[in-house]
């Protein structure tokens, strides 16, 4: 049996650990919507952009791999924007697509107007290929979207109303996903409902640090090229706007439609491309470290550094519970130990095909984490890569 003081030590760090998991997942988000209700908006709510003759003239910026089965979708959705035919323009870049993207991008362009589209024959990546697209842009305010997504029709309006606002610098979409209640889509969603009630407050409060990345605009005078490397585009450039003082927001009225994972799987390769283009971006902007010059940066370690360390908070909690529960004399340490194997249990269980409620939730989050420790090795490692995956066949679409 281990000495008082190690069960003490082993109490000690259990506590430790689990509260830094509780304060990443629940008590920040508390606190942060706590201190934003206390605030009113920062963002002024989209409203009329006053006499057409002054609105801004919009570009918006696709590129695209092998998206020959969503682009015709596509095209219709930007058909139906709500936004003056002569000042919207559509800038696609096909980037070494191979299954006829070039090829139905050239018809299209023949019929509308509109259209401004190039292929690149070899895959550079999608950095490149927004560089590219955005360097054919006449605009004044860019909007990204991602190729496969169905827009809502007033998306532009919003979007372009809400950088009226010089203070503002990125408006950001909301992706809104539709999912069945059961499977992990289900649990998808929920993960994606919660991340959005955490950005709205981050931009009410002052700024979120990052983009959706299927829907968000800018000026164009703003932008700068991104690095060829770039592995998260849609947090790269707000946080260089962020450095130059210019907030990045949430416009819930601009919305984008997708489907949530039909499997964890999809979602656990998103995850851990993201989480490696965050290690990216900290060290590219170690400035978001410094209290002085970030803005955010309770927000920032909290929402985005302190996700990175919950699964080596969750290592520990789960070894010290072991180590004091096992081998010392702590009942509650057994207690925490046990309910730690039950949750890691039905994780498990739900990663090999038995799935309830419970289990679902279970084997998302851990899969979550889990992509955490993915997406750091593949940084460390070098292995991270913006050439396009393309993944298996879906089953209710993949973000």
């Amino acid at each position: 049996m281990m000495p008082a003081v190690s069960t003490q030590g082993a109490t000690a760090i259990f506590w430790l650990a689990a509260g830094a998991c509780l304060y990443a997942w629940v008590i920040f988000p508390l606190l942060l919507h706590l201190k934003a209700c206390k605030r009113a908006p920062s963002a002024p709510p989209s409203g009329p952009l006053g006499p057409m003759a002054d609105w801004p003239s919009v570009s918006v910026v696709i590129a695209a791999h092998d998206e020959v089965h969503t682009l015709p979708a596509k095209l219709s959705s930007l058909a139906a924007l709500d936004y003056p035919t002569a000042l919207c323009e559509w800038v696609i870049v096909s980037d070494g697509s191979t299954d006829g993207t070039a090829e139905l991008l050239e018809r299209a362009g023949h019929r509308e107007p509109r259209l401004k589209e190039s292929h690149y024959p070899e895959a550079a990546g999608k950095p490149t290929a927004l560089n590219a697209a955005v360097s054919q842009a006449c605009g004044d305010i860019l909007v990204f979207m991602d190729a496969r997504q169905q827009v809502g029709v007033d998306a532009l309006r919003a979007l372009v109303a809400t950088l009226q606002d010089d203070s503002i610098g990125a408006a950001s979409g909301e992706l809104t996903l539709a999912a069945d209640e059961g499977g992990d889509a289900g649990n998808v969603g929920l993960y994606w409902r919660y991340e959005k009630w955490i950005r709205q407050n981050e931009s009410r409060l002052f700024s979120t640090t990052g983009a959706t990345g299927a829907l968000w605009a800018m000026r164009r005078k703003d932008w700068v090229p991104l690095p060829a490397d770039a592995l998260l585009d849609d947090f790269d450039t707000p946080v260089r706007l962020l450095a130059r003082g210019l907030r990045t927001v949430f416009v819930p009225q601009a919305q984008v439609f997708d489907q949530a994972e039909a499997s964890g799987r999809g979602e656990f390769r998103r995850k851990c491309r993201t989480l490696a283009g965050n290690f990216q971006s900290f060290a590219r902007h170690p400035w978001l470290f410094d209290p002085r010059r970030n803005p955010v940066w309770w927000q920032f370690l909290s929402h985005k550094v302190a996700r990175l360390l919950a699964p080596y908070a969750m290592m520990a909690a789960l070894l010290s519970a072991a180590l004091g529960g096992l081998a010392g004399d702590s009942t509650l340490l057994r207690a925490m130990l046990a309910l730690q194997l039950t949750f890691y249990a039905l994780g498990a269980a739900a990663l090999l095909g038995w799935q309830n409620r419970l289990s679902r939730f279970a084997g998302v989050f851990l899969q979550m984490n889990a992509a955490a420790v993915v997406g750091a090795w593949r940084w460390l490692s070098g292995t991270g890569s913006v050439r396009w995956k393309r993944a298996a066949p879906l089953e209710k679409g993949e973000r």
